[in-house]
């Protein structure tokens, strides 16, 4: 950072730049002490909040801070549902979807997801080494989420791909971005078009077919918005907490045992996991009349990015905040967002994680990474590990 200030560090702030986004606490914390709502120059210009309170308030006050512009930074080709709504209409929309989402459904799952991560792990457990992130992580969560939507698991790495260019590409290649949704779209479009003719299954596709807004049935254009978002949450962002709790672990083998022994709780561990991550590193709020905040004078239309990432750093809410204290209570984190659009899949997120991790550690226990690993990042709202290598004792496939 040399000796810039916040305001020149925040003036160049590109989330989705590789360069600052794979080590950016650094700088968050500068932009915290010394500049904590500031404007971005790219992207057109934006503004950037960074302390936990700041950022807490854009995402509740959905009548001063509008996701109706969208979410995002560039901007999607498309408009999403819900999470490009604001209430009351985003409210009856979570209402419908909510229902898919409750602890109580989502635990309805757990043989399911064991059953997929023990079968993924069958696939180079005789082999002693691994990419955790290519062959356990990335592939599982499609095996997971396409059938809970009602998706083609036949095209599961396709639309597994189209995400990621859809998440990742829009500052370097936009084109690209809008074939891959014309292409989910197809997909998609054909798969609700098919469902129209069947019977009722249920899945949240099915009961999107069965539902109504104000006495309207939902068109298959808003269908397929409302899927879209959910594989975006769904294969992307809880990605990211599996491996960088993962990575975590394999350099803390003594908080691995606390875990393995019980002396940790791992919901509480799982909660601190994902507030250290923070997959969502930021998302994007439309400010709709003039606003002070923090000292910064915003007009009406201006885009402000509020950083998840570096809300859940703030030293003020969470002592020793760059530290990963996996007994720490409370965590009032705002990893799943807050307000309106919190995060519609963070039970079946919690699920899955705590599976996959316990699974792990009772499979490839003494799994370790290279002294010399250094972690790089796909970058965007969203920031996951591109790979993590590990080494671990040969073991046997489920049932031998």
């Amino acid at each position: 950072m040399g000796k810039q200030t916040g305001q020149q560090l925040v003036e160049k702030f590109d989330h989705t730049s590789p360069e600052q986004m794979n080590q950016p606490y650094a700088m968050y914390q500068a932009f915290r002490s010394q500049c904590p709502v500031g404007r971005s120059a790219q992207h057109g210009g934006f503004h950037v909040a960074s302390r936990y309170e700041t950022v807490k308030k854009i995402f509740e006050d959905y009548s001063s801070f509008s996701s109706t512009s969208g979410v995002a930074i560039p901007d999607h080709p498309y408009r999403m549902f819900p999470i490009d709504l604001d209430p009351p209409l985003q409210a009856k929309f979570r209402r419908i979807l909510n229902r898919k989402f409750t602890i109580e459904s989502v635990a309805t799952k757990q043989a399911e997801i064991q059953g997929a991560i023990d079968h993924l792990i069958d696939g180079f457990i005789a082999t002693g080494k691994a990419d955790l992130a290519a062959q356990l992580v990335r592939p599982l969560l499609p095996t997971i989420v396409l059938p809970l939507l009602g998706a083609p698991i036949e095209s599961q790495q396709q639309i597994s791909e189209w995400i990621e260019l859809m998440t990742r590409g829009r500052a370097s290649d936009i084109e690209g971005v809008a074939r891959a949704g014309e292409a989910i779209a197809g997909v998609l479009m054909t798969q609700i078009a098919k469902r129209r003719t069947m019977p009722p299954i249920d899945d949240v596709l099915g009961m999107l077919l069965d539902s109504q807004i104000d006495g309207k049935p939902f068109t298959d254009e808003d269908i397929y918005r409302t899927l879209l978002i959910i594989l975006f949450g769904g294969l992307d962002t809880t990605s990211a907490v599996m491996l960088e709790s993962l990575l975590y672990l394999a350099r803390h083998p003594e908080t691995r045992q606390r875990l393995v022994s019980g002396e940790l709780s791992w919901p509480t561990a799982i909660e601190e996991f994902i507030r250290y991550t923070s997959p969502i590193q930021g998302l994007r709020r439309t400010v709709t009349g003039d606003v002070e905040l923090e000292g910064a004078s915003l007009k009406s239309g201006d885009r402000i990015l509020g950083l998840h990432g570096s809300a859940n750093r703030d030293e003020s809410v969470f002592p020793q905040a760059d530290q990963c204290l996996l007994d720490r209570a409370p965590n009032p984190h705002i990893a799943f967002g807050a307000g309106a659009h919190v995060c519609l899949g963070r039970n079946l997120a919690r699920l899955e994680i705590e599976i996959l991790l316990k699974t792990v550690l009772a499979r490839l226990g003494d799994y370790r990474v290279a002294d010399d690993f250094e972690p790089e990042y796909l970058v965007g709202e969203a920031r996951g590990m591109k790979q993590l290598l590990v080494d671990f004792t040969p073991g046997l496939k489920t049932g031998q």
